[in-house]
């Protein structure tokens, strides 16, 4: 039960990537509008309402973890993307707990970015946990996505890596056996 996304606010200070992803967002149809800064993106909620909110992790002043929960009372039935260059799997959990509705790692293309709104939008909220339908959440993709984020970032030392995600190198070392 997904629906086409016909507006986006896009809340990051990476001015290049910013204009970049908002770009491509309007050549494919969405009117994309776009902040710097956290407060920036809360004011122009309050004027004009969003079908999609993408928000970095890492902002100057205010982390976007921090403003979701605000952002989400201003904006109940958007979906809402957290972004980061981190894809850290205990910020994915926090994330979603102050109301986003994903975590994606950057970079990211358009195309993919509206896949994961769409099947976002429309979907029923509840304040209870219902279980997801089958399919929906693939946290095998997350914990990859996780461990590439922090390999690339270690420059491909495991024991490095492993400090980054907060595991044990030879715990690192199994799931990396398993995911070949």
């Amino acid at each position: 039960m997904s629906r086409k996304i016909e507006t986006a606010l896009l809340v990051d200070d990476d001015d290049a990537f910013r204009t970049t992803l908002q770009g491509a967002l309007r050549r494919r149809g969405v009117r994309a509008r776009t902040a710097a800064t956290v407060d920036e993106g809360l004011v122009a909620l309050e004027y004009e309402a969003a079908d999609l909110i993408v928000i970095d992790y890492r902002m100057p002043k205010t982390n976007g973890l921090s403003a979701l929960s605000r952002y989400r009372r201003i904006a109940p039935d958007a979906a809402i993307l957290m972004l980061t260059g981190y894809g850290e799997i205990p910020l994915a959990v926090a994330a979603v707990k102050e109301g986003a509705d994903t975590l994606l790692t950057k970079p990211i293309d358009a195309d993919r970015l509206l896949r994961e709104a769409a099947a976002i939008v429309g979907r029923p909220r509840s304040d209870t946990l219902v279980p997801a339908p089958q399919g929906l959440y693939k946290l095998d993709d997350l914990e990859r996505e996780a461990i590439r984020g922090a390999l690339k970032q270690s420059g491909g030392v495991v024991a490095a890596a492993a400090k980054l995600l907060g595991i044990d190198r030879r715990t690192l070392q199994r799931k990396l056996k398993r995911f070949d």
